[in-house]
């Protein structure tokens, strides 16, 4: 809309008549959103239930803006129009400069809120925000292009609000569970917001209220279980119940665990026991990390797949007990290889991936990042608006950073970072890159001279780290016969923990794998 050099108004609205043209009949929502943020710098962000910021859309110049030029944005003129839902226009002759906009260069900036999203049962939805800033100061801006930008938001509005995968996904979204306030899963729409996650959305806007089963894939702690219980609780089946069943080997403590068992039905069965199935009746049953499971309980899980029919231990009839339950399966595993070396059976494969989804690792999405963190650090303390300084927006979207913990290291990253700000001052509202213990102390600028040498140093030390892991996982393996539980147990961790591990330095059977 504002590419123009010279800002000629009359250019622009008749841009903005051929947009509104476009969106009678426009089947990509996305190039139609992007076409409409033809500018110097233009950002569509839509806040979640937080009041955090995500760019859906963002283009500069004809292109798609990278992570870090995304933050580059005056976030106080963004959080204005959010309290005001009013346009804003910002030049320096109208008020005091924003500290980003002196640091950045903006010259001006032009901001209007989004109408919100109307859906089909007709409950308001998310507020979002238009944005442009531009850094040339021989570009005049003025009122004529704040009450243009009010009318592209409009239009804008009216797009998302058509969207056919915004009203599958919302129509059901917070639902009334019986939940802490504490402890709630961020709405499915929250998670699926991001340009990232994009084919996942459109996956589920064909299945979330079927009967598919659903299979989870991706690295560990990217949030494949949170996106589980989300998907759950957007499509209305509940009871929702998470099973990990890869932590023992003994048939009975897994039929007992997954079916339930009778009254006498083994020494030590006192009373009878529910199994998970029966808990997920009517609902969903999650299972993590379902490559960890032994063979004898594949075959039980492909049964009740099949039939949908179970026998818990010890039960006395020969009619079988029935359970009506949507699977969803995760594993952060390699599920062909496995496969393959006949360690899961290919037709549990086929039961349980009638839906596959791919959770992808956050250093895939760094533009993510910093409405992720900013989304997870309201959830931890939401007495306040908790932010992201420019500086701390730039460190955690840097390339070098592997962010091999996901979500998880993302997490922890900021309930320290939240922590550390408290103590500088008690009152503090944001987390700046000095409170992120990101494990490299480059800043965002260059790297000063001699900090190559560190690296190299530290690279070698973790190199040197992970053989000596790598040697004391194979010995303990090898006492044990290749048994993973009984190695886990004698180094005193989890059993999954030690099988990321192993994948991680590349062992199998005890044996360092091709390429180790």
């Amino acid at each position: 809309m504002m590419s123009a050099p010279s800002l000629d108004v009359r250019t622009m609205w008749t841009r903005l008549v051929a947009l509104i043209d476009r969106m009678v009949t426009a089947a990509d929502r996305d190039a139609f959103l992007d076409d409409a943020l033809d500018a110097d710098r233009g950002l569509i962000l839509l806040a979640d239930e937080t009041g955090a910021t995500c760019a859906v859309n963002a283009r500069g110049r004809g292109r798609a803006l990278a992570p870090i030029e995304r933050e580059e944005i005056s976030r106080t003129v963004i959080a204005r129009v959010q309290q005001s839902s009013e346009p804003l226009l910002w030049e320096p002759a109208l008020g005091a400069s924003p500290q980003s906009a002196q640091l950045l260069g903006i010259v001006a900036a032009v901001a209007a809120p989004l109408a919100p999203i109307t859906l089909t049962t007709g409950a308001r939805g998310e507020r979002g925000v238009v944005y442009v800033d531009f850094r040339d100061p021989r570009k005049a801006v003025g009122a004529e292009h704040r009450e243009l930008l009010r009318v592209a938001a409009n239009v804008v509005s009216m797009v998302l609000s058509r969207s056919h995968e915004l009203d599958l996904i919302r129509e059901e979204l917070r639902t009334a569970l019986a939940v802490p306030e504490g402890t709630r899963t961020p709405p499915l729409d929250d998670l699926l917001r991001p340009r990232a996650m994009d084919a996942i959305r459109e996956e589920l806007a064909i299945c979330l209220h079927s009967e598919l089963p659903i299979l989870m894939l991706g690295e560990s702690g990217t949030g494949k279980t949170l996106l589980a219980r989300a998907i759950a609780e957007a499509a209305g089946r509940t009871p929702i119940v998470r099973a990990t069943l890869g932590n023992a080997d003994d048939l009975n403590t897994i039929t007992s665990e997954l079916f339930g068992h009778e009254r006498g039905s083994y020494s030590g069965a006192l009373g009878r026991r529910a199994g998970l199935v029966e808990l997920a009746d009517g609902g969903t049953l999650i299972l993590d990390e379902v490559l960890n499971l032994p063979p004898h309980a594949q075959q039980l899980l492909l049964d009740f797949t099949q039939f949908g029919t179970y026998r818990p231990l010890g039960w006395p009839t020969a009619e079988p007990k029935r359970s009506r339950v949507r699977i969803v399966a995760a594993t952060n595993g390699d599920l062909p290889g496995a496969i393959a070396a006949g360690r899961f059976r290919e037709d549990l494969y086929y039961r349980l991936a009638a839906v596959t989804l791919t959770v992808p690792a956050l250093r895939e999405r760094r533009e993510d990042i910093p409405a992720l963190a900013e989304g997870i650090l309201r959830r931890l303390d939401p007495s306040r608006p908790w932010t992201l300084t420019l500086d701390a927006r730039r460190a955690l979207v840097a390339e070098h950073l592997p962010w091999a913990g996901n979500l998880r290291q993302l997490e922890a990253v900021l309930q320290r970072g939240r922590l550390r700000a408290l103590l500088g001052d008690a009152a503090a509202t944001a987390v700046g890159a000095p409170h992120l213990d990101l494990g490299d102390k480059r800043s965002a600028a260059a790297p000063a001279a001699g900090q190559g040498d560190d690296w190299r140093r530290l690279t070698a030390q973790r190199a040197e780290l992970d053989e000596r892991e790598r040697e004391l996982i194979q010995r303990t393996l090898a006492r044990h016969g290749g048994v993973v539980a009984r190695a886990a147990q004698e180094l005193g961790v989890a059993r999954t923990s030690l099988v990321s591990r192993m994948q991680t330095l590349k062992i199998k059977d005890g044996r360092p794998t091709d390429g180790a």
